[in-house]
């Protein structure tokens, strides 16, 4: 998925960071996953992962690449739409490179996404109404065709939850590889916000789903879907890995389509969900949602911001290691983040010459960056102190807890099993 701050890019950065201090296994703990890069790439080198986001869309992705660790079998799909997967057509049109996916068992996956690519039937649902100018509500994220070829996938994967013939990770795999599949066809400049009001060329491709990588792994990695402070103090582990939320921008606003995507299986009631989507862009409700680490510190709100928060949730962190990623441009400056490294640490100041490494890349850009006077509706961006046009800092920050062991009083309750969502 196209997420702002996803860190693709970042990755050896990060990894060559903790490696750099020594740390090359143990339980990492993500507790805000975004697309599940890092965590999926941590459990790729053999760390045990529990990653976690409040997003259902990011916690499909932590599901299908972090928790599960083999391919599932399908066979409630394959049962259940029987003569489909053993029809002549589906074998005719049926193709599978085994070389591409290294994960025993990966044909069954292949299977299982052909047949959502080519027999799930389209139909006028959800998203067609509400996300495509056939819906008669004037939005322009996906053409007609590709709505409608969403919402006919969406239908498999609602009655194939809700019946029980798909496993919580079957369900996940295929969802993830849906939501990468209207991510890449979306009519859109980088979110959500805004749809565009003529059609890009990646959007007049046909929506076609990808079969996702399954990466093995021995260990019992995990996945959930809850406020980062609240799980912090369920869980232990030997590195928190922490990418938050950096500027006042609350992601439930700027990805609210790709959300619906990922709720539309375990809703209740659809006409009422529906009938709740609102404003120019069919808006999902997000306000249980909103994130104080978008809120920052005195800015005359009483709410709690960011400061607060993160201060609590290191405080709260039954681990070794602390890792932090954060953008120069944030809501926090980097002497509060020092600071309150330094009190995980339990050093007065922290030493920011050995704990912080700044990473140059490129800016993400959704619009053009103009700088006509009057050009209305276009967002001019500004160019750092030393740094040329586009360019900007990510920063790694780590800290170790002084006696080298996790927090010590009251041992960590074990999370109870996660609920098949």
């Amino acid at each position: 998925m196209r997420l702002i701050g996803n860190k693709t890019r970042l990755l050896g950065e990060i990894t060559g960071f903790l490696r750099d201090r020594g740390i090359r296994s143990g339980t990492l703990i993500d507790v805000f996953s975004g697309t599940a890069s890092v965590g999926r790439c941590f459990k790729g080198q053999g760390f045990r992962v529990i990653a976690n986001d409040r997003l259902s869309m990011c916690y499909t992705q932590a599901v299908a690449s972090v928790e599960v660790g083999s391919v599932p079998p399908y066979r409630g799909l394959k049962e259940k739409h029987r003569k489909a997967f053993h029809s002549k057509a589906f074998r005719d049109s049926f193709e599978f490179q085994p070389e591409a996916l290294s994960a025993p068992g990966s044909v069954r996956l292949a299977e299982a996404v052909h047949f959502l690519n080519r027999f799930a039937e389209p139909c006028d649902g959800l998203i067609f109404r509400n996300y495509a100018p056939g819906g008669g509500r004037g939005r322009m994220y996906f053409t007609d065709e590709n709505a409608r070829r969403i919402d006919g996938a969406l239908e498999v994967l609602r009655e194939g939850f809700r019946a029980g013939y798909l496993e919580r990770a079957e369900l996940h795999l295929l969802l993830s590889a849906l939501l990468d599949a209207a991510d890449r066809v979306a009519n859109i400049s980088g979110t959500y916000g805004a749809f565009l009001k003529s059609w890009q060329r990646n959007a007049l491709q046909p929506v076609l789903l990808r079969v996702p990588e399954v990466i093995e792994s021995p260990h019992a990695n995990e996945a959930h879907q809850e406020d980062a402070n609240e799980l912090i103090r369920k869980v232990e582990g030997d590195v928190l890995y922490i990418d938050p939320p950096y500027n006042h921008r609350q992601y439930p606003a700027n990805y609210h389509v790709l959300e619906v995507i990922a709720e539309h299986h375990k809703l209740e009631d659809l006409t009422a969900y529906e009938s709740a989507l609102y404003g120019k862009t069919g808006l999902r409700p997000y306000d249980e949602l909103r994130s104080a680490y978008c809120v920052a510190p005195g800015d005359g709100s009483r709410e709690r911001n960011a400061f607060d928060v993160l201060r609590d949730l290191i405080h709260h962190a039954r681990v070794e290691h602390v890792l932090m990623s954060y953008n120069e441009e944030g809501v926090l400056t980097r002497e509060e983040l020092g600071g309150i490294l330094a009190r995980f640490s339990g050093k007065r100041k922290f030493d920011y010459d050995t704990g912080m490494r700044a990473v140059l890349y490129k800016r993400f850009c959704s619009d053009a960056d103009r700088t006509e006077r009057g050009a209305k509706g276009i967002r001019s961006y500004s160019v750092l102190e030393g740094k040329k046009r586009g360019e900007i800092s990510e920063w790694l920050l780590y800290a170790s807890r002084a006696t080298g062991r996790a927090r010590s009083g009251r041992k960590a309750r074990k999370p109870k099993p996660v609920p098949a969502t």
